[in-house]
């Protein structure tokens, strides 16, 4: 996977920052795939003071309707979906965990139950 960095306006990082765009009309002059990681830095700060914003591509549209020669759009990942996934696999890896450590529990809880 590659990492590809760009420039983009401050309205427009302003926006990916904020969760608020998941999609970006790009120049195809970097062999974009899905899977790499854009790193948006905003274009109106000195070079020692700007700061960046990275998301995973999802997604890469060529040769569209209405999409210009040479141009495609970049589905971007929403972080927070990527936050919430990793949780809930870390939670299904826990509960597998704790039924593999109470399964000598459940033994006992049943010779219990039926008086034995």
């Amino acid at each position: 996977m590659t990492t590809h960095d760009v420039k983009i306006e401050p309205r427009w990082f302003d926006r990916i920052q904020g969760n608020e765009k998941f999609a970006e009309v790009r120049f195809d002059d970097r062999d974009y795939q899905t899977g790499d990681t854009v790193r948006f830095w905003r274009n109106d700060t000195e070079p020692e003071y700007r700061y960046s914003v990275e998301r995973r591509i999802t997604h890469v549209l060529r040769a569209a309707d209405g999409l210009a020669g040479g141009y495609v759009v970049l589905s971007l990942a929403d972080p927070r979906v990527d936050d919430y996934r990793s949780r809930w696999e870390r939670g299904i890896a826990e509960n597998e965990r704790l039924a593999r450590s109470n399964a000598g529990l459940r033994g006992v809880n049943t010779r219990l139950r039926n008086g034995a």
